[in-house]
């Protein structure tokens, strides 16, 4: 885990988007290599597509997004261009037959960066609370001096 998430209860936040992360627990029904590219990823391994349409998704950085970005340069705005890359059918072969990461284009966080195992969800939530009690009680004994 990380004291990042720890630090996002204290700093006022009322909630955080935990997608990307239960996407990489023991539990998730996604083929292993796929948690293995949330492991290995970082900060930098997303990029944004289909900004041309208006319908802007941030997805893990590989060999089909890069090629969507191509095409969306040469055709902005037409659909038809990359809905061959982008079809759902696509993610759905990735993540629950070929655990390919590089094959299709699917959602994911910058959050990868955060991500350094596949726990299960009940120690990912353990923990994440864990990390939380001990920032509160380290800043409120600060605030107590």
């Amino acid at each position: 885990f990380s004291p990042e998430w720890g630090e996002l209860c204290f700093s006022g936040a009322e909630g955080v988007n935990l997608g990307t992360r239960f996407m990489a627990t023991a539990e998730a029904p996604i083929h292993d290599n796929i948690k293995k590219a949330l492991v290995a990823g970082d900060e930098n391994s997303t990029q944004l597509v289909m900004r041309s349409l208006k319908n802007t998704e941030r997805v893990y950085k590989n060999a089909a997004s890069d090629e969507v970005l191509r095409i969306e340069a040469e055709h902005p705005g037409q659909i038809d261009k990359i809905y061959h890359i982008v079809k759902g059918e696509n993610y759905r072969a990735s993540f629950q037959e070929t655990g390919d990461a590089q094959s299709s284009v699917w959602s994911c966080g910058p959050v990868m960066g955060l991500i350094e195992s596949v726990p299960t969800c009940d120690e990912l939530v353990r923990g994440m609370v864990s990390e939380a009690e001990a920032v509160i009680q380290g800043r409120l004994a600060e605030m107590c001096r």
